[in-house]
């Protein structure tokens, strides 16, 4: 390998989705320093992927595979590939991945709303090494105590309320327990209270 291929930077796409994949693969021709690598869509896939590469190399990571969702890669990549920088893009309407990826190291975030704009922005950071959060995200980070439940979160303190376990709700809606936890603990900021017969007291009570 020469100096020139040692200073690009290989960037792998997963998602369950092969369109999501490709949709966000198209973006990263236009931005210096990057070339594309294969999509991965599964956690074995993704595994495969990063275990032949030998330079530096940013996973692009939506919030699900086909076999896991984004905690499960997360705590993957930080075993397995401790090197490989994490972009994590989410929707708007499962912020609650974007938090537990910032806990869970991952170097940078991006909204799919704002993807155009901010993930060659972010990328162009990440091969200079810098991890970036973009201000907007950092901005609902801080202030999303002062929120109103999201709709995920309405869901799953419906689910609560019905008596299922975490194990039950993590079944019901396709998420790992690590991810219904991440939720519940949201879910309890922003109710201000500390258990689960506390949130439900108030979901009961209508006081949320």
């Amino acid at each position: 390998m020469n100096k020139a291929d040692a200073d690009i930077s290989r960037i792998i796409v997963a998602d369950r989705q092969l369109i999501v994949c490709q949709g966000i693969g198209s973006l990263v021709g236009q931005i210096p320093g990057t070339e594309l690598g294969e999509f991965a869509t599964d956690l074995d896939g993704l595994r495969r992927l990063l275990s032949a590469e030998t330079g530096r190399v940013i996973v692009i990571l939506g919030v699900r595979l086909a076999d896991g969702d984004v905690a499960a890669a997360l705590d993957m990549l930080r075993r397995e590939f401790p090197s490989a920088l994490v972009v994590v893009v989410a929707d708007d309407t499962e912020f609650a991945f974007i938090r537990a990826a910032i806990k869970s190291g991952a170097n940078s975030v991006c909204m799919m709303g704002q993807i155009l704009i901010s993930l060659p922005k972010i990328l162009g950071k990440l091969v200079e090494g810098h991890s970036i959060v973009p201000t907007d995200i950092l901005r609902r980070l801080t202030s999303e105590t002062t929120h109103a439940l999201s709709r995920r979160e309405h869901e799953i303190l419906g689910l609560l309320v019905n008596g299922l376990t975490n194990f039950q709700i993590s079944a019901r809606l396709g998420l790992s327990e690590n991810t219904v936890k991440y939720y519940l603990k949201a879910i309890y900021q922003k109710l201000d209270v500390n258990s689960r017969g506390g949130a439900i007291a108030k979901y009961v009570a209508g006081n949320y």
